[in-house]
């Protein structure tokens, strides 16, 4: 990574404050289980590494995420198809690591995670875990969404569904952008 990870002792008034709201965040969670998101010092890796460096956009950016996991209509397999898309697309290593873990776990076979790293769309996938795919493919393309394409899923998943796929393919542009600015990897035993 190209910042220092920050270890607790480390850290100002205004990191330790999130560094905070990111152990209760972690520690609140069993999503934040099985990968790696503290080191062996007890610093952050992965998008909380880069945050803290940051903590006013890290605080803003953590509202932003919170307000899209909370979107109803999309089911956990989706949500994490869409992830690995985007995730795929852009070749964010540490989101990719993460995210393959919590795809398996939310049911999603190792074949189906396997083609979407690589950017595919995979067999198997329930339609609207299909569409997902097709609406952060497109959106990670540029350009508008087709017409079509956002009538189809308004029509056959709603259109809490689909403003759903629209902003956790936000979410994780934005956490892909900032993982990749920094050089992010996986860590490497995992």
């Amino acid at each position: 990574m190209r910042l220092p990870l920050l270890r607790p002792a480390d850290l100002t008034a205004e990191q330790q404050s999130l560094h905070q709201a990111f152990d209760a965040m972690v520690e609140g969670g069993e999503e934040y289980t099985g990968f790696e998101v503290r080191d062996a010092d007890g610093a952050y890796v992965g998008p909380w590494g880069v945050m803290l460096h940051f903590p006013e956009m890290g605080r803003a950016l953590g509202r932003f995420v919170d307000l899209a996991q909370q979107l109803p209509g999309l089911s956990e397999r989706a949500r994490q198809v869409v992830i690995l898309t985007v995730g795929a697309r852009f070749n964010v290593a540490y989101e990719m690591y993460a995210h393959a873990r919590l795809a398996s776990r939310a049911g999603l076979r190792a074949d189906q995670i396997a083609a979407l790293c690589a950017g595919g769309r995979p067999a198997g996938l329930a339609e609207d875990e299909v569409l997902a795919v097709d609406v952060a493919t497109a959106l990670t393309e540029g350009g508008p969404l087709p017409g079509p394409l956002y009538d189809h899923v308004v029509e056959r998943l709603g259109q809490d569904a689909l403003d759903a796929i629209v902003f956790v393919t936000v979410h994780y542009l934005a956490l892909g952008t900032i993982l990749n600015a920094y050089d992010v990897k996986a860590p490497a035993a995992s």
